[in-house]
């Protein structure tokens, strides 16, 4: 049987760890010419993050330095590690290569010095789930961090850690991972309904992934009960906008669209507008789209096209009145992208707190895999 795929999941990691700290030996009085060089260092490092500022170039050099100072097998070296990997900004293999060798590095410190089943290990065995590229090491990582939690005497920890895990396993490895990822989650989930108060920020996560998880099921009416929860938990305790109230309305629309639901997806589309002012300067992202059909009398041709298109996006946020301003390729092409763009939906342009019609611009793009 073919494993069931995770809708697309806007994460939100449980684990937004500050700078791993240094034992109190880190600032001896009698400094070597070395140790004031790392003094400095990490002087340097502790002020980028609080700038926000340089945070990788800092945190290479105190790792290094401290390095010089405190040998291979620190406490210290390892802090280090796992500072300059979370420092580490970017994406490509090199870099997950990177920042997987300095949580192995700290992991294999940390737990020489402690054991392997210690609860200083776990920081570094997260990384290390995080960067491999293998589901089989991940899963085996994780899946030490979730023994180590239940040593500690801690259920909501151990919750957590649940949550950390099966976020990672959805976000990665979903296809060669799900049910362990699903089974973290609902184990994870079951606690924090039991133990927590619905606007504590697990559940608003836990919330989420359930919603994910649901999507891909294509068990919409659950997805939409969990993303209207996160809805109302903003509103009730909030006067402020928050990304994650924007990120459960935009997926709203697109889960009542898929049920046909246009009068439900209505309401949140204007919630988005009054959190999003509309930019003349630039293209308006759609909430909801369908993407348009290659033409078939096209394909045997290969032939690529585009179409420029202007339309009303009215005070519902509905797609009104699609107009080709211009095309490559044909009326095949044209066709095909009036009907998609009908589909798609919009947050309406606001003026003086009410919604009103505006004109905006889209190009669709026809490319035919030619491999």
């Amino acid at each position: 049987m073919k494993r069931q795929q995770l809708a697309l999941f806007i994460g939100l990691s449980l684990s937004a760890l500050s700078a791993t700290t240094l034992s109190t030996t880190a600032f001896a009085s009698q400094a070597s010419d070395p140790q004031t060089v790392f003094n400095q260092a990490y002087q340097s490092y502790l002020a980028a993050v609080k700038a926000d500022e340089n945070v990788q170039q800092a945190a290479k050099l105190a790792y290094t330095s401290g390095k010089a100072v405190y040998g291979k097998s620190d406490d210290n070296t390892a802090n280090l590690a796992i500072n300059y990997a979370k420092a580490i900004k970017g994406y490509g293999d090199e870099l997950y290569e990177q920042r997987f060798a300095l949580y192995d590095e700290a992991h294999t410190i940390l737990a020489a010095n402690h054991g392997k089943q210690s609860i200083e290990t776990v920081d570094a065995l997260l990384g290390k789930a995080n960067y491999t590229t293998s589901a089989y090491k991940a899963a085996n990582f994780l899946e030490q961090v979730i023994g180590i939690a239940k040593t500690q005497n801690n259920p909501k920890f151990l919750a957590d850690m649940k949550l950390e895990a099966a976020t990672l396993l959805a976000k990665k490895f979903s296809s060669k991972k799900y049910r362990e990822a699903k089974n973290y989650l609902e184990e994870a989930d079951e606690y924090y309904q039991e133990n927590l108060p619905e606007n504590s920020l697990e559940r608003i996560k836990a919330d989420f992934l359930m919603a994910s998880f649901a999507e891909g099921r294509k068990r919409y009416n659950q997805a939409i009960e969990r993303l209207n929860r996160i809805v109302t938990v903003f509103d009730s305790n909030l006067n402020f906008d928050h990304s994650a109230e924007l990120t459960a309305h935009s997926k709203l629309v697109g889960l009542y669209e898929k049920q046909g639901k246009s009068e439900e997806a209505t309401k949140h589309c204007l919630a988005i507008a009054q959190m999003v002012p509309w930019k003349e300067s630039q293209e308006q992202t759609p909430l909801y789209r369908v993407n348009p059909k290659y033409p078939v009398n096209k394909a045997r041709f290969s032939t690529d096209g585009s179409v420029v298109m202007e339309f009303e996006v009215d005070a519902a946020g509905f797609v009104k009145n699609p107009k080709v301003l211009s095309s490559e390729g044909g009326s095949a092409f044209e066709k095909s992208a009036k009907a998609a763009l009908e589909q798609w939906r919009y947050a309406p342009k606001f003026e003086n707190g009410k919604p009103v019609s505006a004109i905006s611009q889209v190009q669709l793009d026809f490319k035919i895999n030619r491999h």
